[in-house]
């Protein structure tokens, strides 16, 4: 089903919209869709195809409304793709939700976004959209215009709409050594992280680490990744419901078919005692969950270790940014981590 949006603002407004409304689609606009998330202004592994793809076939629930927007004539180029669904309680959200996608938004490039997100309105004003009472669209980076644009076109349209931050994310700019890195921190973190270092390369257990590859069996690494993310805190315990476990098999395994993952795992005598999963995307890595050994803390400083390694990776790789994605936790700012916010616009009729 088609409906046509034609704004006489410019060139970007004139956007042919589909609504797909059947999960296929993120298989049959597969390299489309990766292809223009690598060019939109936000560009994080969370919108790309195979993210999304696992995340609906895990938590999807109520009407996926999924947005195409093309340039003119119909079937033109991709400009734009604003992913979300309708729940059973008439809440419309974006594909992804809350607690597993730590960064949505409207996909298309920086001269589009406004375009997008206001087609996007329109569409859902209209009567081809499911009715839906209320738009929660949560996890927007800070730096794009679409909590604010769809928030005013909320209030012209005499409906109540509120912009709040949600969280921070602390990232890190990268240098290019390991030792100006360590020179950006402070002299008390700077030598903390040196002296950990130091005790695991002077431990009489062998310390080493490895992130997986495709040589490992990637789900028996998953699996113990989760064991160790349990014993991490109650809270990640807590977390780990068996649905979420399902979804974590899944999403792994499809972002390291794309070549994304950075599976991690650090061993001291040749037990695991600590892990990372991250994503390396768009030159820049984004630390996704942690799990640690709680009986190996405070001997070695296990997390410690293997977090200072994967950042001196990082710097050798060449990356820009280490963003330590949603969370206040102490260690992201020990390292170095200065805070970005992430958005939430809530509207109601």
């Amino acid at each position: 089903m088609k409906w046509r949006f034609d704004a006489k603002r410019e060139i970007r407004d004139r956007m042919n919209v589909e609504c797909c409304r059947d999960a296929s689609v993120f298989e049959t606009l597969a390299s489309e869709w990766n292809e223009l998330a690598s060019r939109s202004l936000t560009n994080t592994p969370f919108q790309r195809a195979e993210f999304l793809a696992a995340w609906w076939r895990h938590f999807g629930s109520g009407e996926l409304c999924v947005l195409t927007m093309r340039d003119d004539p119909p079937g033109g180029k991709l400009i734009a793709i604003a992913p979300m669904f309708v729940d059973s309680d008439g809440i419309a959200r974006w594909v992804g939700g809350e607690e597993v996608a730590d960064y949505l938004d409207v996909i298309a490039p920086a001269d589009s976004m406004e375009a997008a997100a206001r087609a996007a309105w329109r569409w859902l004003r209209s009567p081809d959209a499911p009715k839906w009472t209320k738009l929660i669209f949560s996890n927007i980076p800070g730096w794009t215009p679409t909590p604010q644009t769809l928030a005013s076109l909320a209030t012209e349209d005499g409906l109540k709409a509120e912009v709040t931050r949600l969280d921070v994310c602390p990232v890190v700019n990268l240098p290019d050594s390991f030792d100006a890195y360590l020179k950006q921190l402070d002299s008390k973190q700077r030598h903390e992280i040196n002296r950990k270092l130091r005790k695991a390369q002077g431990s009489e257990d062998p310390v080493t680490w490895y992130i997986v590859d495709s040589n490992r069996d990637i789900l028996a690494e998953t699996e113990a990744f989760m064991a160790l993310m349990e014993t991490a805190a109650e809270n990640k315990a807590g977390f780990l419901t068996s649905k979420m476990r399902d979804a974590f098999r899944d999403i792994f395994a499809v972002i390291q078919k794309a070549g994304l993952l950075q599976l991690a795992f650090l061993e001291v005598n040749g037990r695991r005692v600590a892990a990372y999963v991250q994503f390396d995307y768009a030159n820049r890595i984004w630390v996704y969950n942690s799990g640690i050994n709680p009986d190996m803390a405070a001997a070695l400083s296990p997390g410690w270790v293997l977090l200072a390694r994967l950042i001196e990776r990082a710097i050798v790789a060449g990356r820009t940014s280490y963003d330590f994605m949603q969370g206040s936790e102490d260690y992201k700012y020990r390292f170095g981590g200065k805070d970005t916010a992430v958005m939430r616009v809530t509207i109601e009729k």
